[in-house]
């Protein structure tokens, strides 16, 4: 948690969004994490019976995905700092086009 809180911070002004899917926990233990651990990006709780993690082929806790503004995913992994590199270097990207 504490490297996500980061990674939002880091890239509060660039083109990133951080949203968290909650699906293994009950929706009270979902709400007291969100205020316990400080969440301050968007999440949204599917609850235990949800089809996303079937849809996303998720097979360890937690999953993470990048996901490009074409909505293609440009990976997937068990850790989030792996992909801090390529995060940067997608938003340089994107801040190259635009300019």
């Amino acid at each position: 948690m504490p490297h996500l809180k980061e990674l939002v911070e880091r890239h509060k002004d660039d083109p990133f969004v951080l949203i968290g899917v909650n699906y293994n926990d009950g929706e009270d233990e979902y709400l007291s994490g969100m205020e316990k651990f400080g969440v301050s990006w968007t999440c949204a709780y599917q609850g235990q019976s949800s089809p996303i993690s079937k849809l996303f082929e998720v097979t360890g806790y937690p999953t993470y995905f990048l996901i490009g503004p074409d909505g293609k995913i440009l990976g997937k992994g068990h850790s989030g700092a792996a992909y801090d590199q390529t995060i940067q270097k997608e938003i340089d990207k994107l801040k190259s086009s635009a300019e």
